[in-house]
């Protein structure tokens, strides 16, 4: 593949994935806020009306895991672009647009994690805890997936904008030499 249309292509998966990571996020947003609401509940003794909310965890971790796997693949795709990465100025301009959403979609990530370990801590019944547990450890493994990334885009950022180096010219060829003196001693 080219490496520009490569690099606009893989900018334009990045941006894709920061959107559905901030659907990720207003759906965790939501999970939160129902489960304050439920904590605050059962904090003053009052029932909670949410009946719901245990059986939209599982759909938000089935969603998650979905995700995953669409997330897992970014890394692959930035090692390959990096592999073919080359001096082009006309593809700096990509390539650092490539890092720019990298970095969003890594900062997204620690945020995403952040969110799932609040709503995790708000949550009562021990069934859900555990489930949002497990959703905070599988949100983690995914922004360790993508921590990498901006250092990645870096690197072809470099790549595409440092020329070859110019190899040194060779050093003049020695002067022929001498035939070394004979050492032998005179026969007598």
């Amino acid at each position: 593949m080219d490496l520009v249309p490569g690099l606009k292509q893989l900018e334009g998966q990045l941006g894709l994935t920061v959107d559905r990571i901030n659907v990720v996020k207003a759906k965790l947003d939501d999970l939160l806020f129902r489960a304050q609401k439920i904590s605050a509940a059962a904090k003053n003794n009052m029932k909670s009306t949410d009946t719901m909310y245990g059986y939209d965890l599982q759909n938000f971790r089935r969603d998650l895991r979905t995700f995953g796997m669409e997330l897992s693949s970014l890394p692959g795709l930035l090692s390959s672009m990096e592999k073919t990465a080359e001096y082009d100025l006309n593809a700096a301009k990509f390539a650092t647009g490539v890092m720019r959403a990298s970095t969003r979609v890594a900062n997204a990530m620690k945020v995403l994690h952040d969110m799932s370990l609040l709503a995790h801590q708000h949550i009562r019944i021990n069934d859900q805890k555990i489930l949002a547990w497990y959703i905070a450890q599988e949100i983690e493994e995914m922004g360790q997936k993508c921590m990498g990334l901006p250092a990645t885009a870096n690197k072809i950022v470099i790549l595409c904008t440092t020329p070859p180096a110019v190899p040194a010219p060779a050093p003049a060829a020695a002067p022929p030499a001498s035939p070394p003196p004979d050492k032998t001693p005179p026969a007598s």
